[in-house]
């Protein structure tokens, strides 16, 4: 099976609801996934296979800085209450160095959570810190109260020079 020539070679998930309908319109995306739980590791066999130069992650969130799109910068090492690989404890945390920059409408954050979202983002960023998937990664967290015209508009900007 051939690796896929994409012209950006932007892929992009969501992980359900709003950001589904988000991520299908965006311009600058090249591949669109979205990932149930039952599908996780199909997705990263794909990214591994594929290996894309750019991962956009997008998930929703209803905390605080709801005026801005979230940038997150941190994964660590949980799900829910229960560590995601036994080899390292609980506190374990990956830095993630996002593509996207922090601009107008979006904000850099470091509170992915112990959910959905954290789960895909710590896998990903494990396989790119063991050198499995040589990609750069980007977790946005979208304010449910968003607009998903006005961020698909943001997004479309911050990717376009990619």
């Amino acid at each position: 099976m051939e690796s896929l020539d994409l012209t950006n070679n932007l892929y992009g998930f969501s992980l359900s609801g709003q950001t589904s309908r988000i991520l299908w319109k965006l311009k600058n995306v090249d591949m669109c996934y979205e990932v149930w739980s039952n599908n996780i590791d199909h997705y990263l066999k794909m990214l591994i296979h594929d290996q894309p130069k750019y991962i956009l992650g997008m998930g929703t969130y209803t905390g605080v800085d709801k005026d801005n799109i979230r940038i997150e910068t941190v994964t660590k090492n949980q799900f829910r209450n229960d560590v995601i690989d036994n080899s390292f404890p609980i506190s374990k945390e990956i830095n993630i160095k996002p593509f996207i920059k922090e601009s107008e409408n979006t904000k850099i954050a470091s509170a992915l959570g112990n959910s959905w979202c954290n789960l895909i983002s710590y896998k990903i960023m494990r396989l790119i810190e063991n050198k499995e998937l040589n990609s750069q990664f980007t977790f946005l967290h979208i304010p449910s109260s968003f607009n998903p015209d006005f961020a698909v508009d943001i997004i479309d900007r911050l990717t376009e020079e990619l």
